[in-house]
């Protein structure tokens, strides 16, 4: 048996059951929690100084796009869905190998344990064939992250003669094959979900195949759907699925910024969790993310990162920006209503980001039993940040530590990640082989240019258009 003790530190539990400290312990055997509170003792555990540390559960990140790590630093810039469709999945996802899924899945879940991540779903949408399922899944393995792997399935331009995507059920042998093999337990870091294209992208029959595959095998089924009025492969999907019951908290629905109230009303009803990518949104949506209506409605939304060509995918940076993003429509909303300034503030908070960005995606893929906060019996996925540097000195003691968190922290402030009891980074330094990731960055930068050179991307300025004749404020 393996014991750690952090103690006389900060915690930010997540369960209201357990409450907060500003001067406690977190006593871990092997991979689990076994104790919070003041004045733990422990013979034989290692001890870990937590004095001026904050400890939070390990981040959740609910919908990353994980094979996307060596496109980094092109897509800013791009008009909408228009520009990363033709340059991703019409192009450059074209000439993806094997190697290259497991390079971008490999450092991609290196990165988000580094910005303090420790659960990641990976929204895998490049897979072609079992050979790339089989080395991403290798790739989260060999990261330590804890990972609910969503297959999904590439969608390749159209070609004459060809089936093109939309048409195309979920390959049923493909989830027999993990599910009944190498996924088969959901007592692992590795877990199985199932990424598919829903009514916005597929076909009804397509989307109605699918979620029933995916409850045949007891699995959590997530699809993308912008509810973008006349853009959907199917207009009234949703509503048919909800009608013939197959929504549930089982199907998780990425974005979702365009439902109106009827169409949001419908998959809230039927149990259905949302997942907002807040930053990708503000890049490209007409409406803002899914953060304040879901809580208007009782529903709690989980935070996810999306795609890393357009930022790097921290949690800790879409966490701050879900914060200030409902803040700043709160504003506006209450301005318009005439209850502005309001005498206390309303539905957002720094700690309900915080929340978010943890129970959150825990519980949108039924991993809150093992995951999203500090308690008794769950796994030791855990961050410390040191608030003894200058991002966050002053601000603890005396400070809101979920404020802290959600507004000061920086990558450079995580000093432990531990997931299931283990150290992903300790010291400020990834615990993964340092040699072997040098090593590992040069092939990626390899992969890199070879797909920019076999897709003859270049990354060019864009012209400037014209501003909006009026801000709608």
């Amino acid at each position: 048996m393996t014991r750690l003790l952090i103690k006389n530190t900060c915690i930010l539990s997540m369960d209201p059951a357990v409450g907060d400290f500003d001067d406690a312990d977190i006593l871990i055997e092997n991979d689990k929690i076994v104790a919070v509170g003041p004045n733990l003792q422990a013979d034989g555990a290692e001890v870990i100084d937590g004095k001026g540390r904050i400890v939070t559960p390990g981040l959740v990140n609910a919908h990353i796009h994980t094979w996307e790590f060596q496109l980094r630093g092109i897509g800013s810039d791009w008009v909408g869905s228009r520009d990363y469709h033709a340059n991703m999945h019409q192009n450059l996802a074209t000439k993806y190998g094997v190697r290259d899924v497991y390079l971008g899945n490999l450092l991609g879940s290196l990165n988000q344990l580094r910005n303090g991540t420790t659960t990641i779903v990976d929204w895998c949408h490049i897979l072609r064939d079992a050979e790339m399922t089989d080395v991403a899944i290798d790739a989260l393995e060999e990261s330590g992250i804890r990972a609910v792997f969503a297959r999904g399935t590439v969608k390749p331009p159209e070609r004459p003669g060809e089936v093109p995507y939309h048409k195309k059920p979920f390959p049923r042998e493909e989830i027999h094959r993990l599910r009944t093999g190498r996924l088969s337990s959901d007592d692992r870091l590795v877990t199985l979900a199932m990424a598919i294209l829903g009514p916005d992208w597929g076909e009804y029959d397509v989307a109605a195949h699918d979620i029933r595959l995916a409850r045949e095998y007891g699995l959590i089924n997530s699809a993308h759907t912008y509810g973008r009025k006349g853009k959907r492969v199917v207009e009234d999907g949703y509503p048919r699925l909800a009608k013939e019951g197959l929504l549930g908290p089982d199907h998780n629905i990425g974005h979702g910024n365009c439902f109106d109230d009827e169409e949001l009303k419908i998959v809230l009803d039927a149990g259905c969790t949302i997942t907002a990518t807040n930053l990708t949104e503000m890049l490209n949506y007409e409406q803002p993310a899914m953060l304040g209506r879901l809580v208007k409605h009782g529903a709690m939304p989980s935070l996810g990162t999306d795609c890393d060509p357009y930022f790097n995918s921290s949690m800790l940076a879409v966490t701050r920006h879900a914060f200030l993003h409902q803040r700043e429509l709160d504003n506006r909303s209450l301005w318009h209503e005439g209850k502005w300034p309001a005498k206390t503030q309303h539905s957002t908070l720094t700690r309900d980001a915080l929340y978010w960005a943890t129970m959150g995606g825990a519980k949108a893929f039924g991993l809150d039993k093992k995951t999203g906060s500090i308690t008794p019996g769950k796994q030791a996925d855990l961050v410390m940040f040191d608030a003894r540097g200058m991002n966050i000195f002053p601000a603890l003691p005396g400070g809101n530590p979920a404020h802290i968190v959600v507004m000061y922290a920086e990558t450079s402030d995580i000093e432990n990640v531990l997931v299931a009891g283990q150290f992903a980074k300790r010291g400020g330094k990834l615990t993964f082989d340092e040699t072997k990731l040098q090593k590992l960055s040069e092939e990626l930068m390899a992969s890199r240019m070879r797909m920019f050179g076999e897709g003859n991307y270049q990354s060019r300025p864009v012209e400037r258009g014209p501003q909006p004749e009026k801000f709608f404020l």
